[in-house]
């Protein structure tokens, strides 16, 4: 009996995957299938490449949403694919990759490379070289950081709203040194009356 579970058990092991192919073009098509993803996807844009073509499994085309950073892909079903564009030629990008909002139990990662040229994948634990990484982690990594021997300076970060973060933090520190001072008159004019 628990020799016809095994099977069953490896085939749950790697129920989800990312697999990343580059182009001689530098352009990453990703598939990604989640058994648990559910409908919102999100992922952190990238300074060097940009998300473009992402398709559901019926083959609707999903748009992407957000002010800041995260941005969130809605009413997704598995699996998924989508093209990650770099801007230019850039020497090293972070690829961004969409990630369920939901956890998973764990996630196989291979990257292929058909002709780019890239030399290092830089992120932990990936095993191979000569084309093919392959990777599995607890959990969906954000970005891959691919890296080729030429190519040129990493574009600018793109400018993101903060958002009230500047007044918080201020706010905050105000009332501290407020409360701060009020306390320390108040503990003197406690100790001077004693």
């Amino acid at each position: 009996m628990w020799l016809a579970l095994v099977p069953l058990a490896a085939l749950c092991v790697y129920a989800d995957s990312i697999d990343v192919e580059i182009t001689p073009a530098r352009t990453m098509i990703v598939r990604e299938n989640f058994s648990r993803a559910g409908s919102h996807l999100i992922f952190l844009a990238s300074s060097c490449a940009r998300i473009e073509k992402i398709q559901s499994a019926d083959g609707s085309v999903l748009r992407t949403s957000g002010p800041g950073p995260w941005m969130t892909v809605s009413n997704a079903s598995m699996p998924l694919s989508y093209e990650a564009v770099p801007l230019a030629s850039p020497r090293i990008c972070s690829v961004p990759l969409l990630m369920p909002e939901h956890p998973i139990d764990s996630v196989r990662l291979t990257i292929t490379d058909h002709g780019s040229g890239v030399t290092r994948v830089g992120i932990p634990h990936v095993e191979g070289g000569a084309g093919k990484w392959t990777a599995t982690f607890p959990a969906v990594p954000s970005q891959v950081q691919l890296e080729w021997p030429a190519g040129a300076a990493l574009p600018k970060a793109p400018l993101f709203p903060i958002g009230r973060f500047a007044w918080n933090f201020w706010g905050l520190v105000s009332v501290l040194v407020l409360w701060t001072v009020a306390y320390l008159i108040w503990a003197r004019r406690g100790a001077g009356s004693s």
